[in-house]
């Protein structure tokens, strides 16, 4: 089956916040207004986020967002003209904006909280080589892209699977570290527990971890084909991906989100002359008795719903001829 996509449309309210005549200096980021009283202190009018620089070390503390900038508004950003090494971030605050912190390249130290949404892999681009986040259990805080839900550490693991300049990531346990690690595929790379005697404060290119790709997908025993060459991926898609996928949901349950990759000869396949068979390995956490799932597969401009062609528990085998594509998979 397959459903025609359709364009998805977003509401944008713009709201106009208040000058105020008390403080010194003002600074305007994308509709937002700081506030500069003095001795490093900075105020984001209409919340009660402010942040603190002193000593190359940024505190960000309030409760509420840091705003979003873009790659021509940088200036605007408080910390921008400052040499900052070391960032504090307080569980209070609900999200990171993109472009944040863009292109600090003294950024090293990143300590933040699981209940903390980063916008996007832009936030810490371009900070120093290999930084450290500390990441400290707070719970986690969801968003709902249509049915679907997306938590604040979700956001997190879909920054840490992109690895940026080799960043590493401290969890408060090995237990968290492990979850962390393994939820994408392959795992995520440099991540570690507090008392980890190989996390960062030794040489992370001597004891780096994670990257193993573990084999989930493959060409069908009805249909092999030594020429194709069959790979995926488990990952952490673009929120675009979510709104597409939720719209065609049904009375399905979105469960996680995978890309497939056919090559032959080294080159991509976007399409076959006829429909293959692939099979997929369901996650154990998604496996269960008597459930029934699908996937959804975004193309150009199009939905298909690929229905379950087999009949164990632990895999769901699909026919298609377009199989390089981002994948989503549900169940009811």
């Amino acid at each position: 089956m397959k459903f025609r996509l359709k364009r998805l449309a977003a509401a944008v309210m713009a709201s106009v916040l208040a000058f105020s005549v008390c403080p010194v200096m003002t600074a305007q980021a994308k509709g937002e207004v700081w506030t500069h009283p003095g001795d490093g202190w900075h105020y984001l009018e209409g919340t009660d986020v402010k942040v603190n620089i002193k000593d190359g070390v940024l505190r960000i503390s309030g409760t509420g967002a840091i705003p979003d900038y873009d790659y021509w508004s940088l200036q605007e950003r408080p910390w921008n003209s400052s040499d900052i090494q070391y960032v504090f971030i307080d569980d209070t605050i609900s999200s990171i904006g993109s472009y944040a912190f863009f292109n600090m390249k003294s950024l090293k130290y990143i300590h933040m909280s699981t209940s903390t949404f980063i916008s996007d892999i832009s936030c810490f681009d371009r900070i120093a080589y290999i930084p450290v986040f500390g990441i400290y259990s707070n719970g986690e805080n969801t968003k709902m892209i249509g049915n679907i839900p997306y938590t604040s550490l979700d956001s997190i693991k879909a920054v840490a699977q992109t690895n940026l300049n080799g960043a590493c990531y401290i969890l408060d346990s090995k237990n968290e570290a492990d979850k962390f690690q393994n939820s994408t595929n392959p795992t995520i790379t440099n991540v570690y527990y507090a008392t980890d005697s190989k996390a960062p404060w030794q040489a992370v290119n001597d004891n780096g971890n994670g990257g193993v790709a573990t084999p989930i997908c493959s060409l069908s025993a009805k249909n092999p084909n030594s020429s194709y060459v069959v790979s995926a991926q488990r990952r952490y898609p673009g929120k675009l991906c979510y709104e597409a996928f939720a719209a065609f949901l049904g009375d399905y349950t979105f469960a996680t989100t995978f890309n497939v990759v056919v090559t032959k000869n080294g080159k991509n396949v976007e399409y076959t002359d006829d429909a293959l068979e692939y099979v997929l390995k369901i996650p154990d956490e998604y496996k269960m008795a008597g459930r029934t799932f699908k996937l959804l597969a975004i193309g150009s401009g199009t939905v298909y719903t690929y229905d379950d062609l087999d009949s164990t528990d632990s895999t769901i085998t699909f026919a298609t001829q377009r199989p390089n594509t981002a994948y989503a998979l549900i169940y009811k």
